[in-house]
């Protein structure tokens, strides 16, 4: 796949109509050669080119700073054709807005908005480094008086290896001072392995980044993260909740992925059993139940998620109005959608192959990526715990306590 010269124009904003437009085209791209990236297993630097030739860097950037000014329904919206075709891509697309919208979650609106600025200008690609069970990043003050050094190493880093950007939490060493911070992707001291060789969502950039004596300048230190702990505040902790949420996203996206390839090959491809009675796959009792079952529980999942995506959307409107007892709310909610996706997609992408038979086994086919990539992706982190949430909270009322991830 090479990225060519694009076929859209990145001057004026984008609608959502328009934006969903751009995203399916990509989609259509991707969907071309999907088996053999993921083979190939390369960083997706061509991938996210395409995300930049479309112009969609800068949806949720407000419109006076040059972006779009677009919602996360717009822009979910726009990731699910990408999710659905290349879960991976769709994975590191969907966490770059995730990295450049987190920055507001702290008191330095200046500073953020110089940032978003920052990214519309250049067509800057956010990535992240916050996995909380890697030991921590140390900053140490910049010899020159301009902010801090940072050093330390994170793995499941998703995007950081094709970032512009990365976000990262660090403490000042001798200290338990923790800041949110964001670092220059191409800065010297910052190091990519390219160590992401898993079983499933192979180029989604997940590996490691190392830090040595990085540069965070004053401008990219955005403060305390008030994330957990002591600190903690309902709308700094708000990213939390999104990336369970777009992990909900991603799951559903998946097993639309998978039904949609199955059914492909059942209404092309896949022969009627012999004792069937019947001409054709597509006139299978059998068939037809399997994927009515399948079809109707992807459904029920993609309700519960966009529900869950209203309530978080109104929390985000509240700003730093929103109270421990809206957020936890909203916690139980993105929670439920996790347990209920978690098992979908990995029923939908298993029992799949139901409706296509042995012959579509071949690794040329590919579809055994749906499921691996589920497999995968729903690992990120033990799913129940959140089904323990949403009971403790059934039966006495307490909401989850804020942590890296509930």
């Amino acid at each position: 796949m090479t990225s060519g010269s694009s076929a859209f124009s990145a001057d004026g904003p984008l609608d959502e109509a328009e934006a969903i437009r751009r995203a399916e085209a990509i989609a259509a791209r991707l969907a071309v050669d999907a088996v053999t990236r993921d083979i190939a297993n390369e960083n997706p630097v061509r991938e996210v080119e395409m995300l930049r030739e479309a112009g969609l860097l800068s949806l949720l950037i407000p419109a006076e700073l040059g972006g779009a000014g677009l919602g996360w329904h717009a822009v979910l919206r726009a990731m699910r054709p990408i999710m659905r075709v290349d879960a991976s891509v769709g994975h590191v697309f969907a966490y770059h807005y995730v990295h450049c919208w987190r920055v507001c979650l702290n008191d330095a609106d200046d500073k953020a908005r110089a940032l978003w600025a920052d990214t519309v200008r250049d067509q800057l690609f956010w990535g992240g480094a916050g996995n909380p069970r890697d030991p921590g990043l140390v900053l140490t003050p910049a010899a020159d008086g301009d902010g801090y050094r940072v050093t330390g190493r994170k793995f499941f880093a998703t995007g950081a290896s094709v970032a512009d950007r990365i976000v990262a939490g660090a403490e000042v060493a001798g200290t338990t001072d923790k800041f949110a911070i964001v670092i220059d992707g191409h800065a010297e001291g910052v190091t990519h392995p390219l160590d992401w060789d898993n079983m499933g969502q192979r180029l989604s950039a997940s590996g490691s980044v190392s830090f040595d004596s990085a540069p965070v300048p004053d401008a990219f230190v955005l403060g305390r993260s008030g994330q957990v702990g002591p600190d903690q505040r309902a709308y700094a902790s708000l990213s939390i909740l999104l990336f369970q949420l777009v992990l909900s996203h991603l799951h559903v996206g998946i097993a639309e992925g998978a039904l949609d390839a199955a059914a492909e090959y059942a209404r092309t491809a896949t022969t009627p059993w012999a004792t069937s009675g019947v001409a054709t796959a597509q006139e299978d009792p059998y068939i037809l139940e399997t994927l009515g079952e399948l079809v109707a529980q992807t459904r029920a999942s993609d309700a519960l998620v966009w529900r869950a995506t209203d309530l978080f959307v109104a929390a985000a409107e509240r700003g730093w109005a929103l109270t421990d007892e809206e957020r936890g709310e909203l916690a139980i909610e993105i929670a439920a959608a996790k347990v209920v996706t978690t098992r979908t997609v990995l029923d939908v992408t298993s029992r799949a192959f139901e409706l296509t038979g042995a012959r579509a086994t071949s690794s040329s086919k590919g579809f055994d990526r749906f499921w691996r990539n589920a497999r995968t992706i729903t690992l990120h982190d033990p799913v129940v715990y959140k089904a323990k949430e949403v009971g403790e909270y059934t039966l006495t009322g307490t909401h989850p306590t804020p942590s890296r991830y509930s």
